[in-house]
């Protein structure tokens, strides 16, 4: 029997089985450099998603960059810091709050947002190759549904189902 199949085969296992290879699976680190490079033209998954979210909204507020990507100020402030390093953003105290401090992107992290761009829309080019028009618009729904049951799940059910497990 291929142990990636659940022995009853259930929608349930196979969609969690999916998941986990999608994150974890054995081609998973070669997707990732096939999006975000590999050797000295590799970046962080993280570090990306932030620098393409300030290239394509312009300057903002470190407050409104977590909110943005979903993570807490401390995780924002070292993704930042990471690239600033790089020389990716630039980051100046905001003129009406001199508290806050405003992030954007330098005209080496726009060239490199254009890259990481790039290679996005070549690696989905090759990964939707394998599906037609009508099951590549199929695919965007159900994922568009998925990641609206996974946000409404985490709105709504999720502290509850966070409580500590028998042991």
């Amino acid at each position: 029997m291929d142990s990636r199949r659940h022995a009853d085969g259930s929608v349930k296992w196979r969609i969690g089985t999916a998941w986990r290879e999608l994150r974890r699976g054995a081609s998973a680190s070669k997707v990732k450099d096939l999006f975000y490079g590999v050797g000295d033209d590799n970046i962080d998954m993280a570090l990306a998603d932030a620098l393409l979210l300030i290239n394509q909204r312009g300057p903002l507020r470190m407050g409104e960059l977590a909110e943005a990507l979903h993570i807490t100020p401390a995780s924002t402030t070292r993704a930042v810091a990471c690239l600033a390093d790089k020389g990716f953003v630039g980051r100046v105290k905001c003129a009406d709050d001199q508290r806050s401090v405003v992030v954007s992107v330098t005209e080496t992290g726009r060239q490199y947002s254009h890259f990481i761009a790039e290679r996005h829309s070549r690696g989905l080019d090759l990964l939707l190759a394998e599906f037609d028009d009508d099951e590549q618009r199929l695919l965007a729904e159900l994922l568009e549904r998925y990641v609206a049951a996974v946000e409404h799940l985490v709105a709504t059910t999720l502290p509850e189902a966070l409580a500590p497990l028998p042991r």
